[in-house]
């Protein structure tokens, strides 16, 4: 059975052995060029399922651009100019989810790429990888901002009605919406990294997938209604990643604390995804990257608190992070820059158009993409026909999930309101 990356969040780390420290950077780099140029290869044909499905649902063609040249004079739409644009903003959301689920699924075997597996190697501490992660994550996210902002000059952008009805200011309410954001996503990372210490990546695999089930729950205290296929949809991902497992994570779940755990951390990133979407369309879309930048900084900060609790000093904490050899730091660099900055904007962005539950569906493909990069850098196999059957269930959930999202926008029309704190 391959060693399957854990859905969504899960990105184990291990400490620099002798081996790596002795080879330098050079294989490291290497094999992020393949790495990059897989990716690029595979880009275009990580939105193809989804593509069809929104293709069948009458959505217009996925693009990342708006078209240049308007529509000819007496060209009749099918759909009204309001209906029309949120159906090109739904796919391009799509399309986006596509790629980051691409890449999460990609980054445990680029882990696993970048590091040998001899049993000396030990495990590095959660907290400091997510202090070096997040932290360089929100330097690059906030430096892109603060460039864009000095090539695009000085711009006065009111604040939306229910922004000046919750009497802030757009700055403060981008704050504490960050801070709210963190919280979630820092107590899911660290609920899942304990857990893992009690219990088999398979079966944190099969429990943190939960959060397919969990989104759509959430969603029903905002009154919304969830169609039946949606809920159709729910079940077969659930179902796939079951299979796609394997009986042993089935035999498993639920027999110890870390299962608890897990369950609790899968519980905790749903909560993150359905506050991101609730929050996210509250704001104009040039806050997208700011609310995400902050979210960056307060889980690298609530990380080095976490760092400073287990008794390590600040002097010690240098001392670390400088004996890492050069293919460490190259792994966490790409790690912050593209797994996470580039992955929680694309996610965040993606949200103001395309509903949590239908994000969660799509994520659940994450497994399919580890086990597609397993094999082709690590000629894993997939552990028999179970595996395969699995991954069908998970690109029918994925599709299906994709067609319901647009027979709900035609049922009822997306609505607004106030920022909720």
């Amino acid at each position: 059975m391959i060693s399957m990356p854990p859905p969504h969040h899960l990105w184990h780390q291990r400490a620099p052995s002798a081996a790596r420290r002795r080879g330098g950077a050079r294989g490291s780099l290497g094999h992020l060029l393949l790495w990059s140029a897989a990716v690029a290869l595979l880009a275009a044909g990580a939105v193809g399922s989804n593509f069809v499905a929104a293709e069948g649902a009458g959505r217009p063609a996925l693009r990342l651009l708006p078209s240049r040249y308007p529509p000819k004079r007496g060209a009749v739409s099918a759909r009204p100019a309001s209906s029309s644009a949120q159906s090109e903003g739904q796919s391009n959301g799509i399309a986006l989810l596509n790629l980051v689920t691409m890449l999460f699924g990609s980054n445990q075997v680029l882990i696993k790429t970048l590091e040998t597996d001899d049993a000396t190697a030990g495990a590095m501490d959660s907290c400091l990888c997510m202090t070096l992660r997040f932290g360089i994550a929100a330097l690059a996210l906030g430096a892109a901002i603060f460039v864009g902002r000095l090539m695009s000059g000085p711009q006065k952008e009111a604040a939306p009605t229910e922004v000046k009805a919750a009497g802030e200011t757009m700055s403060n309410c981008v704050l504490i919406c960050g801070a709210e954001l963190s919280v979630w996503l820092f107590l899911g990372f660290m609920l899942q990294a304990v857990g893992l210490q009690y219990t088999t990546a398979s079966s944190g695999a099969l429990l943190g997938s939960l959060t397919i089930v969990i989104v759509p729950l959430l969603s029903l205290l905002d009154g919304r209604r969830i169609n039946k296929l949606t809920w159709g949809s729910v079940g077969l991902a659930a179902a796939g990643t079951a299979l796609f497992v394997g009986p042993n994570a089935l035999a498993g779940a639920f027999c110890s604390l870390g299962d608890v755990m897990e369950l609790g951390s899968a519980a905790l990133f749903a909560v993150q995804m359905w506050r991101c979407e609730k929050l996210i369309r509250q704001f104009p879309e040039s806050q997208v990257a700011a609310l995400t930048c902050l979210q960056l900084a307060f889980v690298s900060g609530l990380s080095f608190v976490c760092v400073l609790a287990q008794g390590s000093s600040p002097e010690s904490v240098v001392e670390t992070v400088s004996a890492f050899p050069p293919g460490e730091w190259l792994q966490v660099v790409v790690m912050g820059l593209v797994t996470t900055a580039f992955c929680l904007w694309a996610e965040a962005r993606a949200l103001r158009d395309v509903d949590a539950p239908i994000a969660a569906l799509i994520y659940a493909c994450e497994p399919i993409w580890g086990a597609v990069f397993a094999y082709l850098w690590r000629g894993e196999m997939p552990d028999g026909p179970c595996a395969v059957c699995g991954a069908g269930l998970l690109l029918v959930a994925s599709m299906a999930g994709v067609y319901a999202s647009s027979q709900r926008d035609e049922e009822e029309p997306r609505s607004g309101g106030t920022v909720v704190y």
